[in-house]
């Protein structure tokens, strides 16, 4: 739980994969970061903007001030991706969603220094989360299988 209260005191996190697809996953944690007052920042080369904030093509063209990211990509783009963020040197917590991690990315993060979640899903430790995540996070708490 340190690690992910740690993540979740940034306020300022890109989202590795947001989507303009209102039914896709990158949308639906861009969107629910961003209803919970968090600085989104959307990274898909492919969009100029989602919901009227700009998209950036890739973690170059992110500010300095962004230290979290939580990908919602395909494992290959994450390993990518991550070596990228390696190079640059400003992003210090990564997230890795259920079906974006890749456990080469996972070891090239964790050699350099980066703090790492992954087997957990964001929507989990939002408060207030939105249906169906918060019942996971319920259950989780009750069977005794939620993060320490």
């Amino acid at each position: 739980m340190k690690i992910i209260n740690e993540f979740l005191s940034n306020k300022d996190i890109a989202v590795i994969g947001a989507s303009t697809n209102k039914k896709k996953f990158g949308y639906i944690v861009f969107e629910a970061l961003r209803k919970k007052q968090f600085n989104v920042f959307p990274v898909n080369p492919h969009n100029a903007d989602i919901e009227g904030i700009q998209c950036y093509p890739d973690i170059f063209s992110l500010p300095k001030n962004v230290r979290a990211a939580v990908f919602i990509t395909k494992p290959e783009i994450t390993l990518n991706v991550v070596k990228q963020i390696c190079n640059r040197g400003v992003i210090k917590y990564l997230w890795f969603q259920q079906g974006a991690e890749d456990k080469d990315a996972i070891a090239i993060a964790e050699q350099n220094g980066m703090k790492v979640i992954h087997g957990e899903c964001i929507l989990m430790f939002i408060k207030s989360s939105i249906f169906p995540h918060n019942m996971h996070g319920f259950f989780r708490k009750l069977f005794g299988k939620y993060p320490k």
